[in-house]
C-alpha cells in the first residue's frame, strides 16, 4: 500500500490517504484528516452519488448534516448519505485527527491530490485500527 500525505499549506492541516481510488478499483476512498488548527465554519456542499462516514479519532470535529450540527467525538461515527448538504470543520484548539472514507470513490481523492507532497509509511496502530474498523461497517 502506498500512503501518502498532504499538507494543506494554508491551514497547517494534513491529510494522509489511507486507501486510494486506485487500490480500491474506484470502490471507496480512505484517508486520515489532522487538523492542526481551528477553521472557520464552512459553507455546506454535496456529494450527489457518495456516501461519506467520518470517524474522529483524536479530539473533537464539528459538523453540520441536513441543517442538523452535531459535535462529534472519540470514537464517533458519522455517515453522510449521498445527496445531503453537510460541512466539517476543526474547533478544538487542540486540533483532531479523523478518518474519512467516501464510498464510491469518485472524485474524493482529486479533491486532496493538489496537496499530496510526499509519502508517509509510519502511522500509529490506532490509525490502522480506526480504519479497519470503518472498513468493516
Amino acid at each position: 500500500m502506498t500512503t501518502t500525505i498532504s499538507e494543506r499549506p494554508a491551514a497547517r492541516d494534513r491529510v494522509i490517504v489511507l486507501k486510494s481510488a486506485e487500490e480500491t478499483a474506484g470502490e471507496f476512498f480512505r484517508c486520515e484528516y489532522i487538523a492542526r488548527e481551528v477553521s472557520a465554519t464552512p459553507r455546506d456542499h454535496i456529494h450527489t452519488h457518495q456516501e461519506e462516514r467520518l470517524e474522529v479519532v483524536e479530539g473533537t470535529v464539528r459538523c453540520r448534516v441536513a441543517g442538523r450540527e452535531h459535535v462529534l467525538e472519540r470514537g464517533t461515527v458519522m455517515v453522510i448519505p449521498a445527496g445531503t448538504p453537510h460541512a466539517v470543520w476543526n474547533e478544538d484548539p487542540r486540533g483532531s485527527r479523523s478518518i474519512s472514507e467516501y464510498r464510491p470513490a469518485m472524485n474524493a481523492q482529486a479533491m486532496f491530490r493538489g496537496y499530496i507532497v510526499s509519502e508517509y509509511r509510519e502511522y500509529n496502530r490506532s490509525i490502522t485500527a480506526a480504519s479497519e474498523r470503518i472498513a468493516r461497517r
